[in-house]
């Protein structure tokens, strides 16, 4: 309506005032959005604050970028509930944990993720517990992908599959600490052979044929053997309480033995990836973040909620700064497809 049908009958323009205008200055989404970016990538309150008080020529303070976050975090928890939900219905995920500084004590970080979500929480206690209140492994029923860490095993309700960079890693360093080790050797390559063949027939869209996938568990039996005669358990000690000492090697061996089926799954489940990789990802920014380090629990916990959600978007095609404007701007949920 123009201003003279406004004199002509006599009428008042008018707008709706903005819901979250709440007082005479206030700052909008896209300050708060990078403020919030800039927090996530380990930036602290004081640069951040600096940084942003010189683009926008006013005075941000350290709390104002923790309400920042601490907004940000209230607005996505609702979507990191749903992709909780989505991990714990995935056929396979992966899972991994580090040691995260909070307020001078040492708590721990545990990652649940698979191709399209992401899920990190924080916990003080290390182990069952702190992976429990994850809150995914406990409730899903496909294959959990791991580094073999002993707390993973106390959950029947999955099956278990290893990660094989991890196990390779350890071949090289018995390779490098010993030249006795042909085993050591000739696992690395049979890994190496196994995870290229059943990539081939991951391309050719089909599963890898049994009397192949036979093949290949003799040829793993037999290279555990050598490995037993290259290293010898050896006698025990003196005395009625001694014990043997295995030493690296054999304990991998006695390892690969005893959890073949998890070693081998990747080749038997095409959907089983041959690392950890994808769970590793989920944690690595986290580990960055001012060394690991935050001066409170909230504080920690803000941030790996933040990082669930925004980690989750990336793999949909959203990058952090879109999916935290979506947040601010009260649409967090359109950077998936529940």
């Amino acid at each position: 309506m123009c201003m003279d049908d406004c004199l002509l009958h006599r009428g008042t323009l008018s707008g709706k005032f903005p819901a979250d205008l709440t007082a005479p200055a206030i700052y909008g989404p896209v300050l708060r959005t990078l403020g919030t970016v800039l927090s996530q990538q380990g930036l602290s309150d004081k640069k951040t604050s600096d940084f942003l008080s010189g683009i926008s020529g006013q005075t941000i303070s350290t709390g104002t970028i923790t309400n920042f976050v601490r907004d940000c975090s209230r607005r996505v928890s609702g979507t990191v509930d749903k992709i909780r939900d989505r991990l714990t219905a995935s056929p396979v995920n992966n899972y991994d944990e580090t040691g995260v500084r909070i307020g001078g004590g040492l708590s721990w970080a545990i990652v649940a993720a698979n191709a399209f979500f992401t899920l990190i929480t924080v916990s003080g206690r290390r182990g069952e517990e702190g992976i429990n209140a994850n809150g995914v492994i406990s409730k899903q029923e496909g294959v959990a992908v791991h580094d073999c860490w002993k707390p993973y095993w106390k959950f029947p309700n999955v099956m278990h599959a290893l990660c094989n960079a991890h196990i390779l890693r350890e071949l090289q360093g018995i390779l490098d600490s010993s030249t006795n080790q042909q085993w050591a050797k000739e696992m690395q390559s049979f890994l190496t052979e196994l995870h290229g063949s059943v990539e081939e027939y991951r391309k050719r869209s089909g599963a890898v044929p049994q009397d192949v996938l036979d093949k290949y568990s003799k040829k793993y039996d037999r290279i555990l053997a050598l490995g037993k005669k290259e290293n010898p358990l050896p006698e025990p000690s003196a005395g009625a309480k001694a014990r043997r000492k295995k030493g690296k090697p054999f304990c991998l061996i006695d390892r690969l033995e005893k959890y073949k089926d998890a070693v081998l799954m990747f080749s038997k489940n095409m959907s089983v990836p041959f690392t950890n990789n994808i769970a590793e990802q989920g944690i690595r920014n986290l580990k960055v973040k001012v060394a690991g380090c935050f001066r409170s629990k909230e504080g920690a916990e803000h941030y790996a909620m933040i990082r669930s959600y925004v980690e989750s978007a990336r793999k949909h095609g959203v990058n952090a700064y879109e999916a935290i404007k979506f947040a601010f701007l009260g649409t967090p949920q359109v950077c998936f497809k529940f």
